[in-house]
């Protein structure tokens, strides 16, 4: 081997180097006491026990460091304003909506005058040709069936009259459930039901754009069922 101090030739056996003394082995390494530990590596460092006097320890226990706050009543919460949430349109409109009214136009009232008194000068005429005749006896049954006839149309002109002196008709947010043709001899009339205003005559021309299960704002006459508009709004 070579002195790594002055690259001389020296034996493997020799501790020194024979020309520059140089230390060719190093010292064998401290190991801990059997009284501090009982491995070799136990104490690597050279710390002996008065070494670990200053180690620092927690001057609180694990269990109160990792204890939860108690939480405060719900009485002693602040607040926030409540933020109004605005609900789909069907909701909306079929939830708690209540009718409005609206006046009637002068046409409307036109309308509701023509549908009261028209049936009424239809029941007058043959009242009158009947008292003119002279033959009251011998068509009882006629009268009969007449006077039925009188108790219809008079009903209906008193709700066309009610529905007029109101000067307002309705608006009313409603589900079309279901629409309905009746076909008499000469004449179809069209009808739609609705779940809170009930049946109306809706006409051709809205029978055949409607949609059943859908929502429509109805403006209408509440005693005499007469409509006056429809729209789709949900």
């Amino acid at each position: 081997m070579k002195c790594p101090n002055c690259y001389s030739n020296v034996s493997n056996s020799n501790e020194k180097c024979p020309r520059c003394d140089w230390a060719l082995r190093a010292p064998a390494a401290a190991t801990s006491s059997a009284a501090f530990g009982e491995s070799p590596t136990a104490n690597a460092w050279g710390r002996d026990q008065t070494n670990d006097a200053g180690v620092w320890e927690p001057t609180m226990p694990a269990s109160a460091a990792w204890e939860q706050p108690t939480a405060e009543p719900a009485s002693t919460w602040d607040q926030a304003p409540m933020q109004s949430v605005v609900p789909p349109p069907n909701a909306t409109m079929m939830g708690n909506a209540m009718p409005t009214t609206v006046a009637l136009t002068s046409g409307q009232k036109t309308q509701l005058l023509f549908g009261a008194f028209f049936p009424l000068i239809i029941l007058a005429i043959p009242i009158w040709f009947i008292g003119r005749s002279g033959f009251t006896e011998e068509i009882s049954f006629f009268w009969f069936i007449l006077g039925l006839f009188g108790l219809v149309m008079g009903w209906q002109a008193i709700m066309n009259l009610v529905d007029f002196f109101s000067g307002v008709a309705q608006m009313q947010v409603d589900r079309l459930t279901k629409t309905q043709v009746v076909k008499n001899k000469n004449s179809r009339t069209y009808y739609g039901h609705f779940e809170r205003i009930g049946r109306l005559n809706i006409g051709r021309e809205n029978y055949n754009a409607v949609f059943q299960g859908a929502i429509y704002q109805v403006t209408y006459s509440p005693r005499s069922k007469r409509l006056w508009a429809m729209q789709q709004v949900g």
